[in-house]
């Protein structure tokens, strides 16, 4: 059983676990700390008993903890990248160690964890998945996208990006009242492109399941295989590290400029052409400020 097989069918079983069994499972498929740590660690770790541990993974269809976790280890040891492998091991042996003080050591740390985040997104996204999301996105009649609270910037600049790619996409924006007038003609033509990591937009999901019911396709980019998000979309593609409060994570950005750039790709001709329309509207309005028209520099 691969990790795809994994999550499926946690998937498929999550409703019917207890409260204490959904924790479990949760912890199974997004923690690294699952490759390693004995039952009875995760047991005092999510605090619940050893044999919800156990019970938990023959729910999801393996006879006992040990052969879930040997294939969460072959999965990973498999696909991931000798940095990624590298790290696990590291975070094997002791907790990570404290900030320094120094903000250039900080800076340092941060950027190659950034790094790391990116490089390890590349093993967890399916290329299939990918691939098929990007033609859903050219193909669809049209594309609404949504991000609320901390997902709303990277929702925004998305959106943006999207409009300048291709006709009739919308940004999601609820206000009092007019989120209806923008959604009510959405049908099994359009694309839902939703931005949702914890502590989860109801707006959000209200819309996603909306999607779902007039058929729409729905493509989440979120923080677990089982968050709320998840579980409604047709697609999803984790980004664990998710969104700060002060703005996005550099593996979310990655990814959303991923799917640009293969829109761009896959469709010069409609780009440029929509570029260089949105060039000309820009400099009618004179949006921005031209630099021949600046002051000279004083040479005080």
């Amino acid at each position: 059983m691969n990790d795809g097989d994994v999550i499926q069918r946690v998937r498929e079983q999550y409703e019917r676990m207890s409260k204490s069994q959904q924790k479990v499972a949760e912890f199974f498929i997004t923690s690294e700390e699952a490759l390693y740590l004995p039952a009875a660690r995760i047991a005092e770790i999510l605090e619940v008993s050893h044999s919800t541990v156990v019970r938990t993974a023959q729910a999801i269809g393996f006879e006992g903890f040990p052969d879930l976790q040997a294939a969460l280890q072959e999965r990973v040891f498999g696909r991931a990248t000798s940095a990624a492998t590298y790290e696990l091991g590291r975070r094997k042996l002791g907790e990570e160690q404290p900030p320094p003080n120094d903000p250039t050591l900080l800076f340092q740390r941060l950027m190659l964890a950034d790094a790391r985040s990116i490089e390890n997104l590349i093993t967890a996204i399916r290329a299939e998945d990918f691939t098929a999301s990007v033609d859903r996105l050219i193909a669809a009649r049209g594309v609404y996208v949504i991000g609320l609270r901390s997902s709303a910037p990277m929702a925004r600049s998305f959106g943006m990006a999207l409009r300048q790619m291709r006709p009739n996409c919308t940004l999601l924006e609820p206000g009092t009242g007019d989120l209806v007038d923008q959604i009510f003609e959405m049908d099994e033509r359009d694309v839902v492109f939703a931005i949702c990591f914890g502590r989860y937009a109801t707006m959000t999901l209200r819309c996603m399941d909306f999607a779902r019911r007039v058929g729409a396709h729905v493509i989440a980019v979120t923080d677990t295989p089982l968050s709320p998000a998840a579980r409604r979309a047709t697609v999803s593609f984790v980004v664990r590290e998710g969104v700060w409060f002060h703005g996005a994570s550099a593996a979310l950005l990655s990814l959303l400029n991923a799917f640009i750039s293969a829109m761009l790709i896959q469709q010069p001709d409609l780009a440029k052409q929509r570029l260089e329309r949105i060039g000309n509207t820009l400099k009618y309005f004179d949006v921005f400020d031209s630099a021949d028209d600046a002051p000279p520099l004083r040479e005080d």
